[in-house]
């Protein structure tokens, strides 16, 4: 590595800096290694660093091991596909020689790490690049604390103790300047907080402790109707505490307190362990690398952007001269990876930023986005398009203001419409009023989630990263790019981004196997296809046979009154929803779970499974195809389907403690995500989809329908419906019968 001797606000000019020979022979444990940033650094490393001796890979073990989620979820990432053309049938065994797994979890005592991977880790690691981080804005106290803190505490501690005294990359964040005003210096963190009070972080993190401590013995006090009421409310509670102190400093909510905690007990407890923190500014899909719009999830300007083309958010609670800091993410691998080829006295601090250098304006991507979805307009339930309102920037105050008030309204317009006779024109005044009332719902949660970071009068500087990219060699600067000042806004946008969030991935292009496959399959998604269910309907079952008969009604009134958010959030994208629907499922046990599962099996699935589709799945097993359930519900659910198929592919909680934490373990199984797994299924299991046939119901399903030779709409939405007349797919109605007679879906090329 390259020794620097100055202080941490001083010149890079002289530096010469050489990645390839910087990483030859050395050793680099990741953590955070599946997640969006983590995915790309390993492809990255893998693919433009051979010279490097080992990647350690610390992943936590669920129901697949460390290594597994490794090679069958991580690998089979798009984001691989470059790589693993060059590589061809040598791929998996270059990523097995290059890269060792860990088995560990940074929540752990010693992270989990077993005796032997310690010593080798000790022995071998000259990096630590710490990833891992909980990124929610809303997350709870005890959470953020346990991820964002604790975690990077357990890594640094033990790191501090290895033979090498290995590099520590902290990757951070630059919103962890708060609101802070001007100019943000590429600096380690003052002693004052944003608004300028003193912060002792020691203190801080048992004032954190106590307060968690404090709300969960109130939790305990208190009189519930049920554990998971106690859990509901634990957690909120736990939110706003978090929130409300972040923001009695000058930060805007608990991620960005957190992550400047962090920092600052990095520091304080480095010990002779050199440090770099890297600080990325909002980070988004892809300007080049792996492909350009490379992305996983939804980010943080998404949801904005969506519900905009959606027609669903109509003002923007921000200022439009603020800045939006948006870098593309491989330009923040790139810079990462420099920065860890140093090894300074002092503490270095890069932001990966856009505002000083290239600077970004919420009014010109307001511009930009309008300009797209004008040209590429997303389009109803009848399949019109949506053309976008334009926006006013009244202010996040005046906006939230604005639709409290008009939520009154509705309600107020909502008892009154209870009043009138039933009858064709209450009906439609419900079905008005409704529509109103979950956009203003989802409106006013942008605005509380959104809106301090649209107001921003700062602006984060980035010479020093700028210095560091100067110093590499040109060849290296081609290979490593990360000069923001080349970003064209537009062309990312329109050429990449918008693609990436609205359509399908041109995988075709770039997927190419080295055998042809030789399987056909049956792929059927099951909510609303297979079965005349969804996950809401799923969840409410499994909660009511939890509960005492004479809460239920109670019980289902108050859940009913999150329907209309839970609608809006899933018009928006279903990736957002089922992250977000999924957190119900918090402190609930894996073992009671599977065991209701399997109850609702013949209580409440059987009554719902579509003849037909029954049929059909039949047809496809006696000609010898793969059967196969793709479905972002849960997979206890599903388990007592395995015997329809010949395999079931689905979603999965993460579990802590012997409890479901309610977050999902991975991606959604939903839009383009839903797409890539199938292909990677496909690619794992020697299918090929050219000659196979999916069936699904939503236009969320559009991706993976389209990715097949023969795809079925099956009871479709208006989006969809359309979409597949347009294409000439096949559309069947199962559920009803036609004339007495059940239709069934043609299998071409079989006499059946």
């Amino acid at each position: 590595m390259t020794d620097v001797d100055r202080s941490p606000t001083g010149s890079l000019e002289g530096l010469d800096l050489s990645l390839k020979e910087s990483y030859r022979g050395k050793g680099v444990l990741l953590t955070g290694g599946t997640g969006f940033l983590g995915t790309a650094l390993v492809e990255k490393t893998l693919r433009s660093l051979p010279e490097l001796g080992r990647l350690y890979l610390l992943i936590r073990s669920g129901s697949k091991s460390a290594q597994e989620r490794f090679e069958k979820d991580l690998l089979a990432s798009p984001a691989f596909q470059a790589l693993r053309e060059e590589k061809g049938d040598a791929f998996l065994d270059y990523a097995r020689q290059k890269v060792r797994v860990v088995a560990g979890d940074t929540s752990r005592e010693g992270l989990g790490l077993s005796e032997r991977d310690r010593e080798e880790l000790s022995e071998n690691v000259d990096v630590v690049i710490h990833s891992a981080a909980s990124v929610m804005f809303d997350a709870p106290l005890d959470a953020a604390v346990a991820s964002n803190v604790r975690g990077t505490l357990a890594l640094l501690h033990l790191a501090r103790g290895w033979k090498k005294r290995p590099l520590f990359v902290h990757i951070s964040t630059a919103y962890v300047a708060g609101k802070r005003a001007g100019l943000i210096r590429e600096e380690p963190p003052r002693e004052s907080t944003p608004n300028a009070s003193f912060l002792d972080p020691d203190r801080e993190l048992a004032h954190l402790d106590a307060v968690v401590r404090e709300v969960e013995e109130t939790a305990r006090r208190k009189s519930f109707e049920t554990d998971e009421a106690r859990e509901e409310w634990k957690t909120e509670r736990l939110v706003a505490r978090g929130n409300e102190r972040a923001q009695e400093y000058g930060w805007h909510d608990v991620y960005t307190f957190t992550k400047s905690l962090a920092e600052r007990l990095v520091l304080k407890e480095r010990g002779e362990v050199p440090v770099v923190i890297v600080r990325p500014a909002i980070i988004e899909s892809s300007l080049a690398e792996p492909y350009p719009g490379w992305i996983v999830g939804t980010k943080m300007a998404d949801p904005i952007i969506m519900a905009f083309a959606r027609g669903i958010l109509r003002e923007f609670p921000g200022n439009p001269e603020s800045l939006i800091d948006i870098v593309p993410v491989d330009h923040v691998v790139n810079a990462t990876l420099a920065a860890g080829a140093l090894r300074p006295e002092e503490p270095e601090v890069f932001q990966v930023a856009s505002g000083q250098r290239n600077p970004l304006r919420y009014r010109d991507l307001y511009e930009y986005v309008r300009g797209y979805f004008l040209d590429n307009p997303l389009r109803d339930s009848g399949g019109r398009p949506l053309q976008p309102h334009e926006w006013t920037f009244p202010g996040s105050r005046a906006v939230e203001r604005r639709l409290r008030l008009e939520m009154l309204g509705l309600k107020a317009a909502g008892a009154l419409v209870q009043r009138l006779p039933e009858g064709h024109l209450a009906l439609d005044l419900r079905q008005k009023l409704s529509r109103a009332e979950k956009r203003s719902q989802l409106s006013l949660y942008f605005s509380r989630i959104y809106g301090g970071y649209a107001n921003m009068a700062s602006t984060f500087a980035s010479e020093r990263t700028t210095a560091l990219y100067e110093a590499l060699p040109e060849s290296e600067r081609r290979e490593f790019p990360f000069d923001i000042g080349l970003m064209d806004w537009e062309g990312w946008l329109w050429g990449a981004h918008l693609p990436a969030l609205t359509t399908r991935p041109d995988r075709k292009k770039r997927r190419r196997s080295m055998e042809k496959p030789k399987k056909t399959a049956a792929i059927f998604d099951v909510d609303g296809t297979l079965i005349d269910s969804n996950v809401v309907s799923y969840f409410a079952w499994l909660k009511l046979r939890e509960l005492p008969k004479a809460v239920r009604p109670f019980w289902l009134a108050a859940f009913l009154l999150k329907a209309p958010y839970y609608w809006a959030l899933d018009k928006v994208s279903r990736t957002h929803f089922n992250r977000r629907f999924y957190r119900n499922y918090r402190g609930w046990r894996p073992e009671r779970a599977r065991q209701l599962g399997a109850e609702s099996f013949a209580a409440f699935t059987l009554a719902r499974v579509h003849p037909e589709a029954l049929a059909q799945l039949r047809r496809h097993k006696e000609a010898g195809h793969e059967v196969v359930l793709l479905s972002g519900a849960l997979d206890f659910i599903l388990a007592p389907l395995g015997d329809l198929a010949d395999d079931v592919v689905s979603a999965k909680l993460q579990e802590e403690g012997g409890v479901y934490t309610g977050e999902l373990s991975g991606v959604p199984v939903a839009g383009d995500a839903r797409a890539r797994m199938l292909a990677s299924y496909a690619r794992r299991n020697d299918l090929d989809l050219s000659k196979s046939y999916a069936y699904a119901d939503s236009i969320s399903d559009f991706p993976m329908l389209e990715a097949v030779g023969y795809p079925v709409a099956v009871n479709p939405d208006g989006r969809l419906e359309k979409a597949a007349r347009e294409r000439g797919w096949q559309i069947r109605t199962w559920g009803r019968e036609q004339n007495g007679v059940s239709t069934p879906v043609e299998i071409k090329s079989l006499a059946l």
